[in-house]
């Protein structure tokens, strides 16, 4: 689904990234890599593929748009790798597989404490956003007066259907000029609070991004909770 945001016009993927073609980037927000390798560490039973399909995922956005540039809007990781972590080596092989790309970090709250990795992933950081053809690409912004641009942070998600028989599915977020992006990584829990705010959203299905009007589950009580 196409969206123009201060005369730019951006592409909405069902995939949870986003395609700007005049400038060859996509754009995902929440990828929280490692975050099943924290979990594990803490005692919590995760399955261990999960950072494999992450990179997977982001392996086919970079193959369906012909990405030269990929700019992370924040939590790119979960927390920062242990010394003896492996996760961070598994994401530097990823990257030796697109020594091409162009791959930005604007640095989010997960992402403290990476700056010894950014050289080995070769990874420039857009510390505290940058502001490209009228967008400021940010991780967080305040949800009452959003500047025209991009973001992530609150995972924004909606429930479509009947209480008791509803689906609950990651959206985009638009207020004015800003969007919000959904949280890229799967296993990631979803924001709350942005209806009360007046935003749009535009759930993400397997194949599709749609307007809540579009679909004919929607409901006029989306409830975009963490659930």
């Amino acid at each position: 689904m196409i969206v123009e945001l201060a005369g730019n016009r951006l592409e909405m993927r069902p995939d949870r990234s986003l395609w700007w073609p005049a400038r060859r980037t996509a754009l995902v927000a929440d990828v929280h890599l490692g975050k099943d390798q924290v979990f594990r560490r803490a005692g919590v039973a995760i399955p261990g593929a999960v950072l494999d399909a992450e990179l997977a995922a982001l392996d086919a956005v970079l193959e369906a748009t012909g990405a030269e540039r990929l700019v992370v809007l924040g939590d790119w990781v979960h927390a920062a790798p242990a010394a003896d972590d492996a996760w961070p080596h598994a994401i530097a092989r990823w990257r030796a597989r697109h020594a091409s790309l162009d791959l930005v970090l604007v640095a989010g709250n997960h992402d403290r404490g990476l700056a010894p990795w950014l050289d080995p992933w070769r990874m420039t950081s857009w510390a505290d956003g940058r502001c490209l053809d009228g967008l400021e690409l940010l991780h967080e912004v305040r949800t009452e007066a959003p500047p025209p641009g991009l973001s992530g942070h609150v995972h924004p998600v909606v429930r479509l259907g009947r209480r008791g028989d509803r689906l609950r599915l990651p959206a985009f977020a638009r207020k004015n000029e800003h969007l919000i992006l959904p949280a890229f990584g799967r296993f990631t829990g979803g924001g709350e609070g942005l209806e009360r705010e007046g935003w749009t959203f535009f759930p993400v299905s397997p194949d599709r991004v749609f307007a809540l009007g579009d679909d004919p589950r929607a409901r006029a009580d989306r409830d975009p909770g963490a659930g």
